[in-house]
């Protein structure tokens, strides 16, 4: 009897030992002693990342629209792919509520993860796509309007929108 308990110990103990990495992908990347942990960094969001605005000193939120997303799943090992759908960024956002901007001030925009491009699209007050830009510091709209950004990383493209009243 000693012995089947001495075998069946050594097999949890093996068993133990095989998946004592698996819980943390992360630890088997870096361990694996190549430095690339691209891997990390392509897993490590499960939805696009979050991105703010900055004018001068004040920092604006953006709203969350449509995205298309994939990332690893650790604990299955497979692929993820999302497509979520949301609102016009035109009702996403009410242009009401825009946000004054001071167009002389320094305008940045803050990914949490930096993309691979992005498109600036403006609305007016009648839903109608009046100016697109590659940057913020292009801007020549004065006046309350939704500032549409679509976002292209390696994982997948997100939408966001703001409306800003820029003077």
């Amino acid at each position: 009897m000693k012995k089947i308990y001495s075998v069946v110990f050594m097999l949890f103990a093996l068993v133990g030992c095989s998946n004592a990495n698996e819980g943390n992908p992360e630890h088997n990347d870096a361990s694996n002693g190549d430095g690339n942990s691209q891997e990390i960094n392509f897993t490590q969001y499960e939805k696009p990342p979050s991105l703010t605005i900055s004018f001068g000193e004040e920092t604006v939120k953006t709203s969350q629209g449509g995205y298309s997303w994939s990332y690893l799943d650790f604990k299955t090992g497979q692929m993820i792919s999302i497509e979520a759908d949301s609102l016009p960024s035109t009702e996403l956002v009410n242009v009401e509520d825009a946000v004054g901007v001071n167009i002389s001030d320094p305008i940045k925009l803050n990914f949490e993860k930096q993309p691979l491009n992005y498109e600036i699209r403006v609305y007016d007050n009648n839903n109608n796509m009046i100016a697109t830009y590659n940057d913020l510091k292009d801007v020549k709209e004065n006046g309350k309007a939704i500032y549409e950004i679509l976002v292209t990383w390696e994982e997948g493209t997100g939408i966001y929108a703001v409306p800003l009243d820029v003077q």
